[in-house]
């Protein structure tokens, strides 16, 4: 009986000693699971941050484009805004030559015309009373007949000159519309 309990014993320590065994590879298991766990878990947290950073860049530099592009926009229209100005204050001052100034531009227009025999000049109403018959006939080109119309061109300034059936247009407001395009370069260049 003794061999009996003794036989019992060492088969009861031995299922002791493999259950101890399969609980230490459970606990080594368990062990490696929570870390491998935790190692995902800081690798998914880690990208998580990534992609949140790269998200936050890619906003930023949506946001600063959008910045810079608005800046420039904006300076691109106060500019534009200025240089029509400009313009605008080029044809209020055209409007408003006084008659010195008016006559030598038409003086300067007749040079254009000294070889021809005849022209008719039709005056913008704001020119209108700046030139008469009387300085006509003292500073026309000798050759040439000028006729002044009696018709005027409605709320403008400057003249038409009619020859041969050719309307040639020196009203200021449109002498400017066609300078513009060729002097707006030149303009922005000294102005910015």
């Amino acid at each position: 009986m003794a061999d009996l309990k003794l036989l019992t014993e060492r088969v009861v320590e031995k299922e002791r000693a493999a259950l101890r065994q399969k609980v230490e590879q459970a606990k080594i298991a368990a062990a490696e699971d929570v870390l491998a766990s935790q190692t995902a878990e800081v690798a998914k947290r880690q990208q998580l941050k990534d992609d949140v950073k790269e998200k936050v860049e890619k906003e930023y530099v949506i946001k600063t484009n959008t910045l810079e592009i608005k800046k420039r926009n904006n300076i691109l229209s106060a500019k534009q805004n200025l240089l029509n100005k400009i313009f605008v204050d080029t044809k209020d001052k055209l409007d408003t030559l006084d008659k010195s100034t008016f006559q030598t531009f038409v003086l300067n227009v007749f040079q254009n015309f000294e070889n021809e025999k005849e022209i008719t000049l039709i005056f913008g109403e704001k020119s209108r009373d700046l030139i008469d018959t009387v300085w006509i006939k003292e500073n026309a080109p000798e050759n040439l007949s000028v006729r002044i119309s009696d018709e005027t061109i409605s709320k403008k300034s400057g003249l038409i000159v009619g020859k041969d059936d050719i309307d040639y247009n020196f009203v200021f407001d449109i002498l400017v519309e066609e300078l513009k395009s060729d002097i707006l370069s030149e303009i922005s260049n000294e102005l910015f």
